[in-house]
């Protein structure tokens, strides 16, 4: 997006207030309550940034705290009475910090090891020891595309994806080529990278268009369907993104024949009461929120609801570099939902997100709770007992 569109947008903003704060908006300091915490002093930042550079803006420490501290979940937006797209303001007031070399020293890190390892973690493993045989099913056309989350960090996702697609019958195979989306590169500012990673893989793409490719991580499909479009002016005309609970609801009857014995498991693998929790991006900003629960509810599997969910749901607190750059805010706002599901009841948290999983995870394990966190393909692969 230009900057001349940016202000456009910018000029929008009737200044109301409306923005959400405290629990809804993660970077948003409850403590000190400063404006610049939360979207609409965040707009006036970028605003003051783009008109008059002379004055600094971009040099601020301040600015980099509160831009880099934006999770990226998009709450602002949805709230938001005139409809701004307060994420695309942050995101480019965040590159010009970027352009000003003032920015968090993780995200170099992150910039540097996608550039160096193909990932964002410095792993140096290979992408598909795991599933090597896949790449060489050239005649399907049907990709899986796993993401760096459910390679290196949480890999029963992928796993339990690649069984699942086995007992469905769906023939699959990897991309030859297949690297880091690099969705995180444009969520931290430097989305002027992100064509030299992911050429190859696009390349690939074009030579051998598949029919769809089906993703587990929300921010991968987010990144195929809405960033390459908008930053690299790519598109995928012959080819269906869609996310895996988008996948399986078209496919739901060859799981459905086994809902008698889901009940029956259920009971002995899964601890209960069950809450689903929405991840930012499948939810608010793809719109997919309804698909996950109606695969539950037609296998028959009981889960109750977080207070705001779906599209009004609130963060996990990891998105956008947040959890590398400021690990106790991304920590604090997960406590927050953690504090949520205890009040509720809930014993096993499930979701559609590798980075919510483990985010969570993370910070139970780290405060010795005792909650269970599971992908909703590790919930059907336990259930079903392949």
């Amino acid at each position: 997006m230009s900057e001349r569109k940016i202000i456009g947008i910018i000029w929008k903003c009737t200044l109301c207030g409306f923005c959400p704060k405290d629990f809804e908006c993660p970077g948003f300091d409850d403590d000190a309550r400063w404006e610049s915490s939360y979207a609409r002093g965040k707009v006036a930042i970028v605003h003051a940034i783009i008109q008059d550079e002379t004055r600094g803006f971009q040099n601020s420490q301040r600015a980099k705290e509160s831009l880099f501290a934006c999770t990226g979940c998009g709450h602002c937006q949805y709230i938001c009475p005139s409809g701004i797209d307060i994420p695309s303001i942050i995101y480019y007031g965040k590159k010009k910090l970027v352009d000003a070399n003032n920015y968090p020293k993780t995200h170099y890190e992150i910039l540097k090891n996608i550039k160096k390892f193909g990932n964002p973690f410095k792993e140096e493993g290979p992408r598909d020891e795991l599933w090597l045989d896949l790449k060489t099913n050239l005649d399907t056309k049907t990709v899986y595309f796993p993401g760096c989350m459910a390679i290196y960090r949480t890999p029963e996702v992928a796993i339990n994806t690649i069984k699942l697609f086995e007992k469905i019958g769906e023939k699959i195979r990897i991309l030859e080529k297949e690297t880091c989306c690099s969705g995180i590169l444009y969520r931290t500012g430097h989305k002027d990278k992100i064509s030299e990673n992911v050429n190859p893989m696009i390349e690939d793409l074009i030579q051998n268009p598949p029919k769809q490719i089906i993703f587990t991580c929300p921010g991968c499909l987010t990144a195929f369907k809405e960033i390459y479009k908008s930053v690299l002016k790519i598109k995928f005309p012959n080819t269906k993104l869609l996310h895996f609970t988008e996948y399986l609801i078209n496919n739901i009857e060859k799981l459905e024949s086994l809902k008698s014995e889901f009940k029956d498991l259920l009971t002995k693998k899964i601890r209960e009461p069950i809450i689903w929790h929405d991840p930012c991006h499948l939810a608010r900003g793809l719109g997919i929120y309804n698909e996950p629960r109606r695969i539950l509810e037609t296998i028959g599997i009981p889960y109750i609801e977080f207070k705001q969910a779906k599209e009004d749901t609130n963060c996990c607190g990891s998105g956008s570099g947040v959890r590398s750059a400021y690990p106790d805010l991304a920590e604090k706002t997960t406590l927050q939902r953690l504090k949520e599901v205890r009040d509720l009841g809930a014993k096993t948290i499930l979701t559609a997100c590798p980075f919510c999983e483990y985010q969570y995870n993370k910070v139970i394990k780290k405060h010795n709770y005792d909650y269970d966190v599971l992908d909703l393909n590790s919930l059907l692969k336990k259930l079903i007992s392949l």
